[in-house]
């Protein structure tokens, strides 16, 4: 392959020279880029930056096999120059198919033939040669084949260097279309490869924060359900320690019960048996008393028939029988008193052994309740165990909570503080740049001063009138000093009200107190109300927004290094609701921020609750936690809080108040009060009138992860009709009841909530169908309304349905009892079963409740 080869591209290698194609390597696609079909190789691998070596040669092989260029001209070696036309030849093949070339190649080629000289005429053939004419012919000969050489070098050289000029610039061409198309390919590569990664970068970080949210959200539910998980248990723990001490309780009084009650029978039976004994005892000495009296009337009768017969001699037998009545009488009073003595031993063992009994029962009573006091103190220790672990457990989870939040917010905040020491560098060196201005400025005015002193000197050179007059003026000049005073006064009054202050010694003195980051948008210094400062876009931690703030400070802190306000106004602040407890007990000082007294105008307090914007004044003590606030809102509402240790008392008051966890029930002349704590609040009376009757009640509310709230109502005086009126037309009810509600969003707890309770309604009227022509027709026609005296039951409210158990309906000598299922669709089921009783008969009927609330459906 010879170096002057000349090669062209085929219509495959133009499409891939312009890029349409990408089937070469770049340092291939440079080549092909530069055979144009005029260059030769050895010009092809100068173009293209190579040396015309064994591979670049297997290169153009290359592609010439792959159909990407095609061989216009061999390179064949040329004839030797002997005629003039020769150059002219060359040129035609070196330029290949260049008409510009060939025409300028022409026309140098003829432009020297009319200077050719004619042939010379033919010598004649007799005259005699003359060498002097002969001299001058070739001499002329000469010079013209001289300057005809001449002039076809000069055309070759001009070829030459046309040639060398078009080569140039089809190089240069060549050159500039494929760097512009390099160019344009690398940029469009570097188009797509940005696109390519922004794609990738956003799909990665989107994953990546998808990711997050997934782990937050895993971990939060993960620490939801570990923490109900924890609750049941330790509730679980409770319930079963409950049930132990009940158990232990109720055996304690069940053995307690069972001695005392043997204890009672034992007492009992002895009481019998004394009893008994001392009735044996006075029957036998009733019998011995009746004998001895017997023995004395014998013995009365014995002397009577002596004293009437004395002369006859007794007998030995009545000596014999006074003996014996001696003796009975002597036996008897021994008995007597050895009984006396036996009841005495009797009561006092009796005595003894009831005493000892009493000790025993004692003893045993001392022992349960020993037991008893022992085992309830062990159930306590251990409530209190599992509350402090369960505390620590909170704590911990809450410190590694609060340490990774306050790692995020002093990550963040130390990238505001790094924007925000550039910025105050920005603002330092522009302010830096004014006051170099303004010194300028003044050094101009300055120098403007002479002016003044040279018309003074030109005035005393004019002469003492002039000299005098200018003095005059001099003395005038008092007036226009003072105002020019006021003026640069007012000014720079006015200019307070304009001039930017540096913020960063007040957010750090704020974040150093509240324990959060603090960030201020911009700050100045205002005199109006009074002197105070400005700060807009207030920024504490990563919810709380303030969009004004307005910070009055005594006189004498007004440039101290602590920062001491008096008060704060705030405008257009929002606060989000989950941490209001915090805020409520938030301690505001610190060793160099103090405050004194907060006031918000419409703070607005986000979240799930539809509560109003609020207008609030907090007062606070020396050590920065709140002493007293009252909070104002629409419809008279009116909520005063004051500090009571660690928590806070609170009395609401409002002529219009719609409950936040019950949208759809609104209270007038609304009152409640109760004590507030971070996490929750107990609220010991609230009430308030609904349904032209009065509703009360007390409650607790847990917030945190979960909302809980549970309590009890009471309700009087309402109009039950208003419920559903197709069953309950008319009436006046009353009832108690309790509630539970439990659930994440707050405004949703009353439709999943839960309430148990009794109900009495008064002189009402069922409104849709007649019990009497029930009862009457055997339930046939049932239409018309009930006229009652009173209709009691139980009543159950569950996540949106009801349930009716024990209804009891009296009118006169009518009595129905019922009872009824309203599921949340409002689908009605049930039964009625009626009686009417008298001295004649007795009928019954049962009716069956079908369709819904509003259209009820009664079948026999």
């Amino acid at each position: 392959m010879r170096s002057n080869a000349i090669y062209s591209k085929s219509g495959k290698g133009v499409q891939e020279a312009s890029g349409k194609t990408s089937l070469l390597k770049r340092e291939h696609r440079v080549v092909l880029a530069a055979i144009d079909g005029r260059a030769t190789l050895a010009d092809v691998a100068q173009k293209s930056g190579n040396e015309y070596d064994a591979e670049f040669q297997r290169l153009i092989v290359q592609l010439d096999k792959d159909g990407f260029i095609r061989e216009v001209s061999s390179g064949a070696a040329a004839g030797p120059a002997a005629a003039g036309a020769k150059p002219a030849g060359k040129l035609d093949t070196a330029i290949d198919l260049d008409f510009s070339s060939l025409a300028s190649s022409q026309k140098a080629n003829t432009a020297p033939q009319p200077t050719r000289p004619p042939p010379p005429p033919p010598a004649p053939k007799a005259p005699a040669v003359d060498m002097a004419a002969k001299a001058a012919a070739e001499r002329r000969a000469k010079e013209q084949e001289s300057a005809l050489h001449r002039a076809r070098k000069d055309a070759e050289e001009k070829a030459q260097a046309e040639r060398e000029r078009q080569r140039a610039e089809a190089e240069a061409r060549v050159r500039a279309e494929t760097e512009a198309k390099l160019r344009v390919e690398a940029e469009k590569n570097l188009r797509e490869e940005t696109a390519h990664k922004a794609r990738a970068d956003a799909v990665a970080k989107a994953q990546e924060l998808k990711a997050k949210l997934d782990a937050e959200r895993k971990a939060r539910e993960e620490a939801e359900r570990r923490l109900e998980e924890e609750r049941q248990a330790r509730e679980e723990v409770e319930r079963k320690a409950r049930e132990e001490a009940e158990r232990i309780r109720q055996e304690a009084e069940e053995r307690a019960r069972r001695e005392a009650e043997a204890l009672l029978r034992q007492i009992e039976e002895e009481r019998k048996a004394r009893e008994e004994a001392e009735r044996r005892t006075r029957e036998e000495m009733s019998r011995a008393r009746q004998e001895r009296d017997e023995r004395a009337s014998r013995a009365e009768e014995r002397k009577q028939k002596q004293s009437e017969g004395p002369a006859e001699t007794p007998p030995p037998r009545p000596q014999a029988a006074t003996g014996s009545d001696k003796f009975a009488d002597s036996l008897f009073a021994d008995l007597e008193a050895f009984n006396q003595r036996e009841e005495e031993s009797r009561k006092q063992d009796e005595e003894t052994e009831r005493a000892k009994k009493e000790e025993r029962l004692r003893k045993a009573r001392e022992m349960e309740e020993r037991r008893a006091r022992e085992e309830e103190e062990q159930r306590k220790a251990e409530e209190k165990q599992l509350a402090r672990e369960e505390g620590e457990r909170r704590a911990k989870e809450e410190e590694e909570r609060l340490a990774r939040e306050n790692e995020e917010r002093e990550r963040k905040f130390r990238e505001e503080e790094d924007r925000r020491a550039r910025e105050s560098e920005e603002r330092s060196r522009k302010a830096k740049e004014e006051a170099i201005l303004a010194a300028k400025t003044r050094g101009d005015m300055a120098s403007g001063e002479s002016a003044p002193q040279d018309r003074r000197a030109k005035a005393l050179k004019r002469g003492p009138g002039v000299a005098a007059a200018y003095r005059r003026q001099e003395r005038n000049w008092g007036k226009p000093v003072t105002i020019a005073l006021v003026v640069i006064l007012g000014v720079a009054l006015g200019a307070l009200h304009v001039i930017p202050i540096s913020t960063a010694d007040y957010e750090k003195a704020a974040r150093e107190a509240l324990g959060q980051p603090v960030r201020v948008g911009s700050g100045r210094i205002s005199l109006w109300r009074g002197v105070h400062y400005e700060f807009k876009d207030v920024r504490i931690g990563e919810r709380v927004r303030i969009a004004e703030a307005r910070a009055f400070p005594p006189l004498d802190a007004l440039f101290d290094e602590r920062k001491i306000f008096r008060r704060i106004e705030l405008e257009g602040a929002a606060l989000p609701q989950d941490v209001l407890g915090e805020v409520l007990f938030a301690r505001a000082n610190g060793e160099n921020f103090k405050l004194g007294r907060v006031v918000a105008k419409q703070l607005k307090l986000e979240g799930p609750l539809p509560l109003p914007p609020l207008d609030v004044d907090v007062a606070l003590d020396a050590s920065g936690l709140p002493r007293a606030a009252s909070l104002a809102g629409p419809d008279n509402l009116v909520i005063n809080l004051s500090s009571k240790g660690a928590e806070l008392e609170f009395e609401m008051s409002a002529g219009s108040f719609t409950l936040p966890i019950a949208p759809a029930l609104s209270l007038d002349q609304f009152g409640m009060k109760g004590t507030l704590t971070r996490r929750g609040m107990n609220i010991s009376s609230w009430d308030g009138a609904a349904l032209n009757g009065s509703v009360s009640g007390t409650a607790k509310v847990r917030w945190g992860g979960t909302w809980n709230v549970e309590g009890a109502v009471t309700a009087r005086g309402i109009n039950a009709g208003v419920f559903a009126p197709a069953l309950l037309l008319e009436g006046r009810g009353e009832g108690t009841g309790r509630f539970w509600m439990t659930g994440a969003e707050p405004a949703k707890l009353a439709s999943g909530g839960r309430l148990e309770g009794n109900f009495t309604v008064n002189k009402g009227v069922l409104g849709s169908f007649d019990l009497s022509r029930a009862i009457q027709t055997g339930g046939r026609q049932v239409t018309g309304r009930t006229q009652f005296t009173e209709m009691n039951g139980q009543a159950i409210y569950n996540a949106g349905a009801v349930a009716l158990r024990n209804v009891n309906i009296g009118a006169g000598a009518l009595n129905a009892g019922a009872s009824a299922d309203i599921a949340q669709s409002g689908a009605l089921s049930g039964r009625i079963v009626i009686d009417v009783r008298s001295s004649t008969q007795a009928l019954r009927a049962i009716l069956i409740l079908g369709g819904t609330v509003k259209e009820p459906q009664v079948k026999n």
